[in-house]
């Protein structure tokens, strides 16, 4: 697991442009032509994808759905639970008396969750286990989170999943018996796309509640749209694990 995680970096950015530039490198002192043409792509899509605008480029084709406009209505609709998934952790967090804590992802989404569950009422069951080494699982925390940060009952605790594939078969495990097929899934834009698949795969009808949307660049100007940043090189780098992502699961419902 440690390799494919290693090689998985290695085939996204910045580490994928950086072996580009290297391997025009050593390219060039044959080919000249090739090795430049390799530093050269190397260094402008690591500048692009840093840049706001290339950022925007990647998420626009995994930002397929839009905002719930009223949430009020959801429960007339007939949709009957909201599940969160989680988004990670943030270790030994000392602000937090060196607890574990959600992490950014993960607090956006037990936000927009805990305002969907007052508009709505609708029941909120959390997912996300726990890897190695963990004391509490993900599902705890967010529990934990929803309860006394935001003042939210929890009906339901999977705590199990170590993926959003296992995020998708566990809470089915847990819901379907109780008859609760229809849910309203609660996680970031650039990720609801893979989220949804895998969820309706499982066998859910699922209402996509997506936050934190990045592809609108409205606000920016021209020039500001084509400066990079660490922050806009991050975003370019989660649309491509989804992406990859997305390919792995297509792949494996075909034989799941």
């Amino acid at each position: 697991m440690t390799f494919i995680a290693f090689l998985h970096a290695c085939l996204s950015p910045p580490a994928l442009q950086i072996l580009m530039v290297l391997l025009g490198l050593w390219v060039d002192r044959r080919r000249q032509v090739w090795g430049r043409a390799l530093i050269g792509l190397g260094l402008v899509s690591l500048w692009l994808m840093a840049t706001p605008q290339g950022a925007s480029w990647l998420l626009q084709g995994l930002e397929r759905y839009p905002a719930i406009s009223d949430p009020s209505t959801l429960r007339a609709e007939g949709w009957q639970a909201i599940v969160v998934i989680g988004g990670g952790r943030q270790y030994a967090a000392p602000e937090y008396e060196h607890r574990d804590v959600p992490n950014i992802w993960t607090a956006s989404r037990l936000r927009y969750a805990a305002h969907l569950y007052r508009h709505t009422g609708l029941p909120l069951a959390v997912s996300g286990g726990r890897r190695q080494g963990d004391v509490a699982s993900e599902a705890h925390l967010m529990h934990y989170s929803l309860v006394n940060d935001h003042v939210v009952n929890v009906y339901w605790v999977e705590e199990d999943s170590a993926t959003t594939w296992d995020n998708a078969i566990k809470t089915r495990a847990l819901l379907a018996p109780l008859g609760v097929n229809r849910v309203v899934l609660v996680t970031q834009a650039m990720h609801m796309t893979r989220a949804v698949a895998v969820f309706e795969h499982a066998g859910f009808k699922v209402k996509p509640a997506p936050v934190d949307f990045e592809a609108d660049l409205a606000h920016l100007s021209l020039l500001r749209r084509f400066m990079p940043s660490a922050e806009r090189l991050m975003a370019s780098g989660q649309a491509w694990h989804e992406y990859a992502g997305l390919a792995w699961y297509r792949v494996k419902m075909l034989f799941v």
